[in-house]
C-alpha cells in the first residue's frame, strides 16, 4: 500500500469571529498563539485511492463539507465519496457557519478554505510512497472528565490540583483513558502517523479570543517539530460529553493549562510510537453514505407556537441587544433564546406542508487493512461508541466523531433532559431534535463497518 501525507496553512487573518461558548459573544480573533492546518493522508492501493483529510476547524457545516470534498477529490484524482473529511473540534478556529449566534461565519475564510484544504492533499498526493503500517493503544489518563458528571464542569475545579500529570478523574470510566496511534514508516522513516482520542478541545474558553489548535493541535505541532518531515493528524473519537480536565478558565489560566496538556498529550502519543508493531495493512476500502434517523414529530403549529413565544422576548419593554441577561439559568439568555428562534424559523422555511424536514447524518468508512476508522456528521457521546465496538468484525476500530458534518449524538439519559445537546444543539442547527439517536446511530454504524468488512 502506497501513501503520502500533505500539510497546508489555514491560520485566518485577525478579525474574524471565533466558533463555539455560547451565542452573540463577538469573539473575533486577537492573536494567533498557533497557525492552524489542514492535514491530508492520501492512500492508494492498485488502482483504489482513498484520502483522510483533517482540519484545525470546529465543524463543517453539510454544504461547506461537500465543497471540501470535491476540492480534495480533484486533486487527488477520486471520487467526493473517497474523502473521509474530519475536523479537530478545535474551538479557537473561525465560525464557519450551520449554527445560528455561534460566530458569524466570515465569507472570505470560508470561500477559500476548500482550495486551501486540498493544498494538502495535494502535497499528500506527490508524496506517495510504499509504506509499512505500525499500530498501538496505550493509556492517556488524567487529560479528560466526563462533563456530564465532573462536579462544577470544571470551570471551579482546583487549578494547581489538576495542573498535577499524576491527577486522575473520579470517574476513569466515562472518560477515554487511551489513545490509538496508526504510523506509517517509508524507508524505515516515521513519514506520518494518526492519533485518535476522544476529548473535546476546548481548553481555552469563552473569555479568549486566540486562534490555535488547543491541546490536539499544539501535540500535533510537537510531534512534527520532533520528527521532522512527518505529519500527526488528530481524530476526535466519541467527545461529545468529553472535556479536558481544565476548561473555561481566565485566559492566563488557560495558556498555562494548554500548554501543560497539549505536554502531557504529546507523551502519551510517544509512548505509543515505542510501543507501535507491524499491523496487516492488504484493504484498502471506502463506504460513504447519508443516513436518514427518526426525528421529534414536531407539528407545523408547534413550531410556530414556539416562534411566536420567542418573538414575545425580544418585542418586550427594556429589551437591548446584549445577550447574556445576569442571574439567568445559562440555557434561558437572551442569547440562546434568539439562537432557537433563528433556528426555528430555518426549521419552519423547511417544513412542506404538513411535512417536517429530516436533513440526512453523514456516515463514512475508511479500512486500512485491520484498522476500520467509522466516521459521523455528528458528536457522539461516550457510551454510543461500545456498541459499535461490540458488533465491529474489525480488529481496530477508530469511532470519529464530526466527519462531514455538524451538531451532537447524545445518550439516552441527554436526550431525555431534552438540554443543551438533546434539543438546544438541533434547534441551533435548525433541525429537529433527534428521538432515539442512541440506538440507531450506534446500529448504522456497525453496519458500516460489516460494509468495510
Amino acid at each position: 500500500m502506497k501513501a503520502g501525507f500533505g500539510r497546508a496553512d489555514i491560520t485566518p487573518r485577525l478579525g474574524v469571529q471565533l466558533a463555539g461558548y455560547g451565542p452573540y459573544r463577538n469573539r473575533a480573533a486577537q492573536e494567533i498563539v498557533a497557525p492552524l492546518h489542514a492535514r491530508a493522508l492520501v492512500v492508494a492501493q492498485g488502482r483504489t485511492r482513498a484520502v483522510l483529510l483533517s482540519l484545525e476547524n470546529c465543524g463543517t457545516p453539510r454544504a461547506l463539507a461537500e465543497k471540501i470534498r470535491t476540492a480534495a477529490a480533484a486533486a487527488a484524482r477520486c471520487r467526493p465519496d473517497d474523502v473521509f473529511l474530519s475536523v479537530t473540534h478545535t474551538h479557537s478556529c473561525p465560525a464557519v457557519g450551520g449554527m445560528f449566534g455561534w460566530g458569524e461565519a466570515d465569507t472570505m475564510y470560508v470561500e477559500t478554505l476548500p482550495m486551501r484544504a486540498a493544498a494538502a492533499v495535494k502535497q499528500a498526493c506527490e508524496a506517495l510512497t510504499e509504506v509499512e503500517w505500525r499500530h498501538a493503544q496505550v493509556p492517556c489518563e488524567g487529560i479528560a472528565v466526563n462533563r456530564e458528571t465532573d462536579a462544577g464542569f470544571a470551570m471551579n475545579a482546583d487549578f494547581a490540583e489538576r495542573m498535577s500529570p499524576v491527577w486522575r478523574p473520579a470517574h476513569p470510566e466515562q472518560t477515554d483513558p487511551t489513545v490509538r496511534v496508526l504510523v506509517a514508516y517509508a524507508d524505515g522513516k516515521l513519514v506520518g502517523l494518526l492519533h485518535h482520542f476522544g476529548c473535546h478541545p476546548v481548553i481555552y474558553g469563552e473569555k479568549t479570543a486566540a486562534i490555535h489548535g488547543d491541546y490536539a493541535g499544539l501535540a500535533c505541532l510537537q510531534l512534527e517539530k520532533k520528527h521532522a518531515g512527518a505529519v500527526a493528524i488528530f481524530l476526535p473519537g466519541a467527545l461529545g460529553d468529553i472535556n479536558p480536565k481544565l476548561n473555561h478558565r481566565v485566559p492566563r489560566e488557560s495558556l498555562h493549562a494548554l500548554r501543560a496538556i497539549s505536554r502531557q498529550y504529546a507523551a502519551a502519543i510517544g509512548r505509543g510510537l515505542r510501543a507501535v508493531h507491524p499491523i496487516e495493512a492488504d484493504v484498502l476500502r471506502a463506504v460513504a453514505r447519508d443516513v436518514l434517523l427518526r426525528r421529534q414529530a414536531w407539528s407545523r403549529a408547534k413550531v410556530q407556537r414556539r416562534i411566536a413565544a420567542l418573538e414575545k422576548i425580544f418585542a418586550g419593554p427594556g429589551v437591548t441587544d446584549f445577550p447574556h441577561t445576569g442571574g439567568t439559568p445559562p440555557l434561558l439568555t437572551n442569547g440562546m433564546e434568539l439562537a432557537r428562534l433563528q433556528g426555528l424559523r430555518a426549521l419552519l422555511a423547511d417544513y412542506r406542508g404538513s411535512r417536517a424536514p429530516n436533513p440526512p447524518v453523514r456516515l463514512h468508512g475508511l479500512r486500512l487493512g485491520a484498522v476500520a476508522l467509522l466516521g459521523c456528521g455528528l458528536e457522539l457521546y461516550h457510551s454510543l461508541q461500545s456498541p459499535v465496538l461490540a458488533g465491529s468484525p474489525h480488529p481496530h476500530t477508530w469511532v470519529v466523531s464530526l466527519v462531514g458534518g455538524i451538531g451532537y449524538a447524545p445518550d439516552e439519559a441527554a436526550q431525555r433532559r431534552a438540554g443543551y445537546s438533546g434539543d438546544f444543539v438541533p434547534l441551533m442547527c435548525g433541525e429537529l431534535p433527534f428521538k432515539r439517536i442512541y440506538e440507531e446511530l450506534p446500529r448504522e454504524l456497525v453496519e458500516l463497518a460489516r460494509d468495510l468488512a
